[in-house]
């Protein structure tokens, strides 16, 4: 069994790998043929999923309507090989028609399928424009399935490293979405997402978070038929600013058994509202959100704490959509935890009305080679009885099992399994300590991750960490500069 699961992985590496030849061939740089095989998985898998219905259908004697028929179903148009260019023209003339038009008669409708539809096909294009080169990358697609657990687990390794490539090949681009997956495993761990719960994601990206979070609720629960519909259609939930990261997204819970993900392309902090209504909100909020951004002041005004700053504006998103007795995990830079101003307003009612109860202080360099930023993560709850924070534990993370370098090479001495291991019992060492929220709140509600149980710190830093501490220094003074100049101008 073994030897024929590595076989067919072999087998799905080789296609994607042959449409990704075919495209480069074409001149096709790799952040657009990313987005063109998503599309084209996208339509795959989607006529699978249509395929197995009609099949229940017919077993339980309740017909299911195809929304792709005839010959804009992909089981009939991409098998028009044979005459390459009458594809093509159909595709970017018929099916794109078919795909994106708001007219019911033309489109696929304004219910939620036929929107989401519209929102990923207005947004993306084909990229191949000769006939014979778009059918051979077809070709290869149709011989992926969507159906197979080994094909979905395979295209799932495959998708997340095309992504890390088009990231790092475009830092600026792609780097303001992608999340290290083993930080994101940590975390997912550490909040134990369950069934009947709603997750939430207010910038998911490629849904790395929303992915595994779907993958923990299946291997730590067994699950009845409406629990499995509720997980496909009622568990997950998200909103994307950026277009082609909406389809990457969209793609990648498709490649995680999610169908019906509820996911939204629209601008986070502009639908924000600080009264949400208990029922709207969800049990884990599990983010990444951008940082280093500026908001404009009239998008500030639905928030309590006005600020520039994206990141203070998100975390006061995410505090506002937190369901009682819920659990969220948050990445933010480090500046967040001490800056003064509108920051230490958000610190202030986030210890009073939220249980802060983990900080993990990651490395600088984690996230290269995005950023050299130096993160946290951190972990609150809402408690059922209002109750704040009594006491942090933090843990200085320095090895997440990889070089602090751009290249990111593996390493030993992983400290992630041991966080996982002491957080719950709040294990106290060498790298890992509890302070009383009193003191907290003395030092002006400063929640920064300062090891006592290290003398003279700077001394013994290697020389990379002073480096990179000294451009985390020059990219606030730079973020200061910003805003300065901000409201100069104002």
């Amino acid at each position: 069994m073994t030897q024929n699961i590595d076989h067919r992985r072999q087998e799905v590496q080789q296609i994607v790998k042959n449409a990704c030849d075919q495209l480069n061939s074409e001149g096709v740089d790799a952040r657009n043929y990313v987005e063109q095989l998503a599309w084209l998985f996208f339509l795959k898998a989607f006529d699978e999923t249509e395929s197995r219905k009609e099949q229940e259908g017919a077993f339980d004697d309740t017909p299911y309507e195809r929304r792709l028929s005839g010959d804009f179903a992909w089981s009939n148009w991409a098998k028009n090989t044979d005459h390459p260019d009458e594809m093509l023209e159909f595709v970017d003339g018929k099916l794109w028609i078919k795909l994106t038009s708001p007219d019911p008669e033309k489109g696929l409708g304004n219910d939620a399928l036929g929107q989401r539809f519209r929102r990923i096909f207005d947004n993306v294009r084909n990229y191949s424009r000769r006939g014979v080169s778009f059918a051979r990358v077809v070709q290869q697609v149709d011989k992926l399935h969507f159906s197979s657990d080994t094909d979905v687990i395979v295209l799932s390794e495959i998708y997340e490293d095309l992504l890390k490539r088009v990231a790092a090949d475009s830092a600026g681009y792609a780097g303001e979405f992608y999340t290290q997956r083993h930080i994101i495993r940590a975390m997912v761990q550490l909040v134990r997402p369950q069934s009947g719960e709603r997750v939430y994601d207010p910038c998911f990206g490629t849904a790395g978070f929303l992915g595994e979070a779907a993958d923990h609720v299946r291997r730590h629960s067994t699950l009845s038929g409406k629990q499995l519909d509720d997980l496909q259609h009622k568990a997950f939930y998200g909103i994307e600013l950026k277009p082609l990261t909406y389809l990457l997204g969209s793609m990648n819970m498709i490649l995680h058994g999610i169908e019906g993900a509820n996911l939204e392309l629209t601008n986070t902090l502009e639908v924000h509202s600080h009264n949400v209504a208990e029922k709207d909100k969800y049990q884990v909020i599990l983010a990444n959100p951008p940082y280093g951004g500026k908001m404009s002041q009239e998008l500030q005004t639905n928030f309590r704490v006005r600020s520039g700053a994206t990141e203070c504006l998100f975390l006061q998103h995410i505090m506002a959509n937190l369901a009682k007795g819920g659990r969220a995990a948050v990445i933010i830079p480090e500046g967040v935890l001490f800056r003064g101003g509108p920051d230490q307003k958000v610190r202030k009612e986030l210890l009073e009305q939220f249980k802060v109860h983990t900080i993990l202080s990651l490395p600088a360099g984690c996230f290269l080679p995005y950023t050299g930023v130096k993160t946290n993560v951190i972990f609150f709850d809402r408690d059922e009885n209002g109750l704040g924070t009594d006491s942090v534990w933090y843990y200085e993370l320095t090895n997440d099992g990889f070089e602090l370098k751009q290249t990111r090479k593996p390493i030993v001495g992983n400290q992630i399994p041991d966080f996982l291991a002491k957080w719950q019992a709040r294990v106290e060492g060498e790298n890992t300590w509890t302070v009383p929220v009193a003191n907290i709140v003395a030092k002006g509600y400063d929640l920064s991750a300062r090891n006592p149980n290290r003398v003279d710190t700077y001394e013994h830093r290697p020389a990379l960490d002073l480096v990179q501490s000294i451009r985390n220094k020059e990219d606030r003074i730079s973020e200061l500069l910003d805003e300065l100049e901000s409201i100069l101008e104002q």
